[in-house]
């Protein structure tokens, strides 16, 4: 089949989504399928290419940061998308489409549908979803009929974790079906280190935004050094609109000399960032199912994460990671403290965090559960078409 996937960000700019839209690409093309993807241009990423014998066309659009976007730049990419469209679908002729986010790609995917008529799947990934994040309330109330309709007309609607399916279905009267992401468990693997560790290292990577809750991990990080305990550091990768206000807070808390801080990093940069991590931190306030979570299991890195959608899919408390309660200070103190002291109950928790992601996730079968969406569909086109 041939394939158009819609997100308005692709690697190497965006997050989690992005990489997700990456890797079903590729695995769709693994699988014997052709693959075209629609998305924002950038810097001097702009224009058609091939990018690993995937076609990609980046058109124009406002974005101007390659970690985050805004509503604006977001309305551009829908724009220019929209208007592409019907020289996308003569010079590529897509069976099928898969539209990343229900806002704002979900009109793109439909708009598609409708000059083609082809079927479309909308992959949901978090913030699209009504009750994650309270600062898009207000979009979420007034865009609901156009996202409604949106999903309807699809042909299914997908969430990458059970979490997310719920608050979906309890928003919007649609139902909706899992496919979990996957992580590359050869690439992303465990690295002993060649040498001993100065300190145990506490590692964040996401943006720096309301999500991610990045304040509540530096309160916890410094209720762990008031206590005097073995020497710990934190790395925070990432850039957002709240990082003058963390770095702030860093210095009002004592613990500037303990965090370091790293730009937003390539998706090649962060196989050397889990090497050097002896624990990963993933506070967020909700998720769809975090990438950088499983590329952590798959090396081996223990990870202490919120109890929230996306997280409790792919861990296990105290069995292949740590969880603790959303928001809860003392909580996420506890965990970390009791990572640092128990060195033999992390590389536990390691192993068996690698051996879940090697067993239950594959971007391949990913992908292809999201062909098997199309199947019943093209079976039935092709017999009408008779």
């Amino acid at each position: 089949m041939r394939f158009l996937l819609v997100n308005y960000e692709y690697p190497p700019i965006g997050g989690g989504a992005a990489t997700a839209t990456e890797k079903i690409a590729q695995g769709l093309l693994a699988l014997g399928h052709e693959v075209t993807v629609l998305t924002a241009a950038f810097g001097d990423l702009r224009g058609k290419r091939d990018e690993h014998g995937v076609l990609v066309w980046r058109v124009p659009a406002l974005r101007a940061r390659a970690d985050r976007s805004s509503m604006r730049e977001m309305a551009s990419y829908v724009a220019s998308a929209v208007w592409a469209m019907p020289r996308v679908l003569r010079e590529y002729r897509p069976e099928a489409v898969i539209t990343f986010f229900s806002v704002p790609c979900g009109p793109v995917g439909w708009w598609a549908s409708r000059l083609g008529r082809i079927p479309y799947v909308v992959s949901l990934r978090g913030g699209d979803v009504p009750g994650t994040e309270r600062s898009l309330d207000r979009m979420h109330r007034l865009l609901a009929p156009f996202r409604r309709r949106i999903l309807r007309d699809a042909l299914a609607v997908v969430a990458n974790s059970n979490g997310l399916k719920t608050l979906s279905e309890h928003a919007d009267p649609v139902p909706v079906t899992v496919i979990v992401n996957g992580v590359d468990h050869e690439r992303f693997k465990p690295v002993i280190p060649t040498q001993p560790r100065q300190a145990f290292r506490f590692l964040f990577v996401g943006r720096l935004n309301e999500q991610k809750n990045v304040a509540l991990l530096l309160w916890a990080f410094a209720d762990l050094a008031k206590q005097q305990a073995p020497a710990a550091r934190l790395k925070i990768v990432g850039d957002g609109p709240l990082k003058p206000a963390l770095l702030a807070q860093t210095h009002a808390l004592g613990i500037a000399d303990l965090v370091e801080w790293a730009p937003w990093q390539s998706r090649e940069a962060m196989l050397g960032l889990y090497a050097e991590a002896d624990c990963l931190v993933n506070p967020s306030l909700y998720e769809g199912m975090p990438n950088v979570v499983l590329e952590a299991m798959a090396c081996g890195v223990p990870v202490i994460a919120s109890a929230v959608a996306g997280n409790i899919d792919v861990i296990e408390d105290d069995v292949d990671g740590l969880l603790f309660p959303s928001c809860d200070q003392l909580a996420l103190s506890d965990a970390l403290c009791r990572i640092l002291a128990d060195p033999v109950a992390a590389k536990r928790i390691g192993l068996a965090a690698r051996q879940r992601v090697v067993r239950n996730y594959s971007w391949l079968a990913t992908a292809d559960a999201y062909a098997d969406l199309f199947k019943a569909e093209h079976h039935r086109e092709s017999y009408e078409a008779i």
